[in-house]
């Protein structure tokens, strides 16, 4: 974080008038400002008081907290959230919302354009793949980043505040696969409903919600960039479309989870308008270390948890929920004696149910590029002189100016030739395109963000420090690339172990060539040459030998500058009972199991054509309607 972004803090942190946790002095708190983003593990939340702030009721050293609810809900993320709220809408059911990370909500997560600090923090456990051979070849230890947001609102903290809902095949191909209730037009209410929406182009199509709880607008602030490359996009044969509605193959701009240029979290759109609520306990830095099991019934009871050094156990007289994401409640499951029998054996673990837990894992993979140089005066997002300004900063307190946006501003579906499904009308690459590059940013942000070798930062991205550029990521939204979660060992603090080989299907490497080449294409076209856009001809290291600019090179590129977009799907995967592969039945009930039930994105059968946040809403809100059915609430 530079000098300017740390002066702006200090002068919102005054202006707000917010109340400083610890007796510092002002100079105190500048030197241990430095703490925040890359190498840091601290975000404002470590100096304010955002409990007494925000009056959030969490958080005592010792909660006072029941011995047995009606309802436990492990994990806060975006469907936990929704969990916890729609159960505890009636006031004669208790519900007890459990989560290992902080509820304290920074300014500076707050701020779109600070996005990508928010991994450096302890807000994000910093998980990173095994080494690979065929992938992450530019990143540290051929790793790649894995980030996994924790605290209350999960991964919403921390991600890209990107709102899309995914392909009506998506949901109808669940259906047909035998997920009864999963269909686009038995999901598309629980889109509408939760949305309140902000949109210029959009609002009023019949696609979009007017009085929910999830905000999703524009973005306050567009740079020059988006226009043209939707505009060129179009020029290149792509209609402009609302991504959101029925039809998903074209370009459009980016529709964010923000207010007004705020990040809008799923703590704060679903838990703090009812933290008042008497029926519901909201713990944070709660360990859930496994679940409590009847072994000769396979009845759900209870948790064990952990904090601050003591260890508890509640009851749970109606259901367990678990909403930990498709890594926490995978490994939950498996430290409790339900998962892959071979495998809980091999960790010395009772088994209690033989289930495919982790078995399958699925993810979004991508690409760092390609990058263009711009030979005409247009700003950037943050470029050397479009600088960061006490001006800007009272902008954003209005809800304008840079520090609305997050760098992703506009979003193109495209299908490669080598798509696994055969409609034309069903996009498998989204291209994202970026308001700037990594060398924009004079903090080793970026590149901790991604885990890119120095070598790569030196030879590739420095020669853009003085240079006005942007870049693309192309995704990869249906790879055949499938990869698995094991335990590591019996340690619930341990991370698991993610057996994924980036590229193992060599179709998912030609697909985002064919998503590099369609971003050449489009940025060829008249409005790009208009700002003497040009294709950033540096060859990245390791690419050396391969002509620039054919498919052999992007090949080796998307190789070395791999990246992954943490949409983690199908560890405990959704299915009939005839599916071998399935952990949840289409009601999310465990199979095999009494009163325990996953309701978060490690449901997804399959990788969707979507980010995943709004799908998490989708499901939580869904299962709540189904747990209310299913007892008769």
């Amino acid at each position: 974080m530079n000098h300017h972004t740390r002066l702006i803090v200090l002068l919102v942190v005054n202006i707000l008038g917010y109340t400083i946790a610890e007796v510092r002095s002002k100079r105190q708190i500048l030197e241990e400002l430095n703490s925040l983003g890359p190498g840091g593990n601290k975000s404002l939340g470590d100096y304010v008081d955002f409990r007494r702030v925000l009056r959030l009721d969490y958080g005592n050293p010792i909660p006072r907290i029941r011995k047995s609810y009606d309802f436990i809900v492990v994990g806060a993320g975006p469907a936990g959230c929704s969990v916890a709220n729609h159960l505890s809408e009636n006031p004669t059911v208790t519900v007890l919302l459990l989560d290992l990370g902080k509820p304290e909500i920074s300014i500076m997560q707050d701020v779109p354009a600070t996005n990508i600090y928010q991994v450096s923090t302890a807000y994000n456990f910093a998980y990173v793949s095994e080494p690979q051979a065929k992938g992450c070849l530019g990143m540290k230890e051929h790793r790649c980043a894995w980030h996994h947001g924790r605290g209350l609102g999960g991964s919403t903290l921390i991600n890209n505040m990107i709102y899309t809902r995914g392909n009506w095949r998506d949901y109808d191909s669940w259906n047909a696969s035998g997920n009864v209730g999963w269909s686009y037009e038995e999901v598309l209410p629980y889109f509408i409903r939760a949305e309140k929406e902000n949109l210029r182009d959009f609002g009023n199509n019949g696609y979009h919600g007017k009085r929910g709880y999830l905000l999703v607008e524009d973005i306050a602030y567009r740079t020059p960039l988006a226009s043209t490359f939707v505009k060129s996009a179009q020029a290149n044969g792509m209609p402009y479309i609302d991504y959101n509605s029925r039809d998903q193959m074209g370009v459009s701009y980016v529709q964010s989870l923000t207010n007004r240029g705020i990040r809008w979290s799923a703590a704060r759109a679903l838990l703090h308008p009812i933290r008042r609520r008497q029926n519901l306990h909201v713990v944070p830095e709660a360990w859930v270390t496994n679940v409590l099991i009847d072994k000769e019934t396979k009845t759900a009871l209870g948790v064990r948890y952990t904090r601050n050094g003591m260890s508890f156990t509640v009851m749970a007289k109606k259901e367990v929920i678990l909403s930990a994401g498709a890594f926490g409640s995978a490994q939950l499951l498996m430290l409790s004696g339900v998962g892959p029998k071979d495998h809980l054996s091999d960790m010395g673990i009772e088994l209690i149910q033989n289930l495919p837990v982790g078995e399958t894992l699925y993810e979004h993979p991508g690409a760092i590029g390609p990058v263009f140089t711009i030979g005409k005066h247009i700003d950037n997002l943050i470029n050397f002189d479009y600088g960061i300004t006490v001006s800007s900063a009272v902008q954003y307190l209005f809800g304008r100016g840079m520090f609305t946006c997050s760098l992703t501003e506009s979003l193109g579906y495209l299908k490669s030739t080598v798509s696994p499904n055969s409609d034309p009308a069903w996009p498998d690459v989204e291209l994202i395109q970026i308001a700037g590059t990594i060398g924009d940013d004079s903090s080793p942000s970026a590149q901790n963000y991604f885990r890119i070798t120095d070598e790569i930062m030196t030879v590739y991205f420095k020669p853009l420090f003085t240079v006005r550029a942007f870049m693309y990521l192309p995704m990869l939204m249906h790879p055949r690339t499938k990869g698995s979660l094991k335990l590591r060992s019996t340690d619930p603090y341990e991370p698991p172990l993610f057996n994924y080989t980036y590229f193992e299907d060599d179709r998912d490497l030609q697909a985002l060539v064919e998503g590099i080449k369609e971003a050449v294409k489009i940025t060829s076209q008249k409005p790009f040459l208009d700002i003497d856009a040009k294709l950033y001809s540096v060859k990245v290291p390791g690419c050396e030998e391969f002509e620039f600019n054919t498919d052999n090179y992007w090949r080796c590129h998307v190789k070395v500058l791999t990246t992954t977009y943490y949409h983690y799907v199908a560890t405990c995967k959704m299915g009939p009972e005839t599916d071998p592969t399935a952990v949840v039945d289409p009601r999310l009930r465990v199979y095999g199991m009494k009163k325990l039930r996953v309701v978060d994105i490690g449901i997804i059968p399959k990788p969707p054509t979507a980010h995943t946040t709004a799908i998490a809403y989708m499901i939580g809100d869904k299962a709540s309607d189904m747990i209310k059915e299913d007892n008769n609430l």
